[in-house]
Formats: C-alpha cells, structure tokens, sequence
C-alpha cells in the first residue's frame, strides 16, 4: 500500500495541532514554514502578537490536554499560575465587578511563547513528523486538471532554490495573511466570499515587577463599554516568577500609546479606576509593544461552489478574531478535533469529497465564536460591519439587562463564563431556568435591589 503524506503549511498553533492530529493518520506529515523556528520559547517574526496577554480559555485547555497529556501540569510546573475563574479572577463587566466564589472553572495563565515552544516539542519528537523551516510557500501543486492538489512549491529564504514537496493532503495553516485565495485562482478557482468586522483594535503591552502588596487576584479584565462610550478595556495577567503583564486594549482606533505618559493617561481612562492604582504601585520592567489589527474576517470556503481536493484550511487562514476576546487557539483547537473526527469517518485511502465535508465542519466549529467576538464588536459605532437586525438587537437587548442584574449572582455568573470559555454554546444564556432568573433578577432590580460596585470601584471579596 502506498504510502500517505500531508503537508501542512505553517507552524503556527493551528499548524502545529493540524500536524498533531495528522501524525495519527498519515505515513508521514511535513511541516513547511517561512520562520527559522527557535530551539526554546523565544518571539519569532511570524508570531509579532506573541508579545501581548493571551488567554487559555477553558475549552481550549480542555482540548490541548486531550491532545498532549500531562500539558497542564507541565505548564504549571514551570511556573504558569493555574487560576480558578471567579474566585482568582476579577471582570469588571457593564453591570460591575462579578461575584468571587469558586467557579471549579480552572485553566493556566500563559505566555504564547512557552506555550507554542512546549506544543512544538512535543509535535516535533513525533516520528513521522518534520519541520522543514526557512520556506517560503509561492503556489500549489496540482494534477494535469487542476482538480487535484498534490503539493507545495517553496523558496529556500536567502537563496534563489525552488523545491517541491508532494502529499495526498496539503493544509493551509499560515494565519491571518494566508495566500489561499490567490493559490486558487492560479488553478483556476473562484476566491471565497469574505465577511469583515471591522472593529480597528489596538493593544499595548508592558511587563510589571508585581508588586509585594498586590492584591489576592491573578487576572483583572476591565471590559470597555459601548453604552458610555469607552472603547477601552484593559487585562493584568499574573504570568508567574513575580511579574505581571499588562495589556490595554481600545476599539474604534482609540489606540493606547506606547510611550511612559501616554500609556498610563489611557489606563486613567480605564472603566475602573483598579487597573491606574494597581499599576501605580508596580514598577515597570519592559518596554511598551504596540499591536494594531483590523478586526475580524471570515473567509467562507465551506461555501465555494468549486474546490480542488486535496486541500484545506484551518485557523486564521479561515477566520481571524478580534484578538481581545482570546478564541484564536481555543477554535484551533476546536478545529483540530474535528479534523481528527473527520479523518476517522472518512479514512486517508481516498480523499474525494473530504476536502468539502470537512470546510462545513468548520464553519459549524467557529461559527459561536465568529457571533460571540462580532455581537460585541458591532455594539460600538465605529465598527464597520453589517449591523445586526431587529431580532438581533433584541437579543442583544436581553444579554445587556442579562449583564445588569448577573454579576452577583452565582448560576448566572457561571453560566456567563462557560459562554465565554467556548464551553457552553451562546444559547446557553437563554435556557428556561437562566431567562426566569434574569427576570426575577430584574424585578428585584427594578424594586431597589442594590446594585453595589456598578461605578468599578469596589472589587467584592471571595465568598464561600
């Protein structure tokens, strides 16, 4: 029997779990990417963001445990702070601080780069797995027809060598600045239709001494909030050996400086005061990075009326998120799964029809994501986008008085996180028992219930 290749193009996180998947399935996979990868966990040129906060979610570290056993302990090991969401976390969302219980909800802080370096190693130590590095990809391989894809053809970086690799499967994983559409349309194929939110979001990152006297928390997000007009949002992140990261956020190009003044005038402009008085008592440690991206876009190749075989795309090269919200490597992840799921019903022996099959699958995977990330985006007027209509809006409606009244409020809360780990889907929120409870809730509201750290000045103690 002859043997079976893959060839995923890009090391990125999608890629790596791609190739982690595909390793169960082919002969052989092959890892093509521009970067000359480092031999520890090290910010690459292919990776700039790697210099900002990123959250783990729930889902996502569920699911990279699945496929690496022992990950989570690993990070935690090497001094990855291992959090419980409520109790070591506080979100200061547009109804207040959230109630502190213990949520049972647990996942580790992590540095994108530790957590790549540690996924690499584990990918690379795989027997049928190789990195081919320092490629850069310039088109497709196909049969006589163009109906099939067979390979890849690369330029050796600093040379002027073409090489060409062959497999049965070639995986699209190079990100946000994925080439697919033009790989298309030189075999003659129709680019997808994309979808744009287009939020022009802005980061700026620094690195903290953490104080001695900090507080009992290990992760602090301040949301921005459209109904008063602040598109600013900011997160520390305890990150462990003593130092926090410090990441401020703002929508509609309300972008934060990167000088020493700037940066701590717009963390003045925080919809909490907690993240300038936290950080007045923190001594800087690092320069400030600046990050700056569009928003989010869809490419939709699940709905290409014709597709070569052969050939797939996961990750950012199908959707790339508002990075603001964390999904990126959760829905890779989620991606992979359904990879692995896919591959064991449809089989390596023929690969016809899969390449349609599994882009559908896709599109379902991200698709609670995709409205988590662009509902919330499209709230704020700057955002360019298709506006979301009446029914819509009401929705959009309930899940603002859904955020008025559940603060404190254990089941509601809990709920709300699940939601925004990617472990319950967004119709969780309107499950029977949850819509009677905010409706009580607002009844009690509207008959003076107190509604104490509305104004983000009082952090609430752990219960429980």
């Amino acid at each position: 029997m002859a043997e079976k290749t893959a060839i995923v193009v890009g090391a990125s996180m999608a890629g790596l779990l791609a190739a982690c998947v595909l390793s169960e399935h082919f002969d052989r996979v092959t890892v093509v990417e521009r970067d000359t990868l480092p031999d520890g966990p090290e910010i690459r040129s292919g990776v700039p963001q790697a210099r900002h906060v990123h959250a783990l979610l729930v889902q996502g570290q569920h699911l990279l445990e699945e496929f690496f056993p022992g990950l989570s302990d690993e990070l935690t090991e090497s001094g990855a702070p291992r959090f419980t969401w409520c109790r070591d976390t506080c979100y200061f969302t547009p109804g207040g601080w959230i109630k502190r219980f213990d949520s049972k909800i647990q996942t580790n802080m992590i540095r994108r780069v530790d957590l790549e370096y540690r996924i690499r190693k584990r990918v690379s130590a795989r027997q049928n797995v190789t990195f081919l590095t320092g490629r850069d990809v310039r088109g497709l391989l196909a049969d006589d027809a163009n109906l099939r894809v067979t390979g890849v053809e690369v330029t050796v970086r600093g040379t002027q060598d073409v090489e060409q690799h062959t497999a049965d499967l070639v995986v699209d994983c190079t990100g946000r600045g994925s080439k697919t559409p033009e790989w298309l349309a030189a075999l003659g194929y129709d680019a997808p239709r994309e979808t744009s939110v287009k939020s022009y979001v802005g980061y700026a990152t620094r690195m903290y001494k953490k104080p001695a006297d900090a507080p009992d928390w290990t992760v602090l997000f301040i949301n921005a909030r459209s109904a008063e007009g602040n598109p600013r949002g900011a997160a520390i992140f305890d990150v462990g050996h003593g130092e926090w990261m410090v990441s401020l956020g703002g929508l509609n190009k309300e972008y934060p400086p990167t000088d020493d003044d700037g940066f701590m005038a717009f963390a003045r402009k925080i919809p909490s005061p907690t993240l300038a008085e936290a950080l007045s008592r923190a001594e800087p440690t690092s320069p400030i990075v600046g990050y700056r991206i569009e928003g989010s876009r869809l490419r939709h190749y699940d709905r290409l009326a014709r597709r070569p075989e052969g050939f797939i795309a996961m990750g950012d090269a199908v959707c790339s998120f508002n990075p603001i919200y964390g999904q990126g490597i959760t829905v890779a992840a989620l991606e992979a799964r359904e990879l692995d799921a896919a591959l064991h019903r449809h089989g390596t022996a023929n690969l016809t029809g899969f390449a349609g099959v599994f882009q559908k699958r896709v599109a379902k995977t991200l698709a609670n994501a995709w409205v988590l990330a662009t509902g919330e985006d499209l709230r704020f007027p700057g955002t360019e986008g298709d506006r979301p209509g009446f029914a819509a809006r009401l929705i959009q409606r309930y899940v603002d008085q859904y955020a008025k009244v559940s603060f404190n409020d254990e089941l509601l809360t809990l709920t709300f996180i699940k939601v925004l780990n990617l472990a319950a889907p967004p119709t969780t929120l309107f499950a029977p028992r949850i819509v009677a409870r905010v409706i009580a809730l607002t009844f009690r509201q509207w008959r003076g219930m107190p509604i104490a750290g509305q104004d983000g000045t009082q952090i609430p103690a752990v219960q429980g």
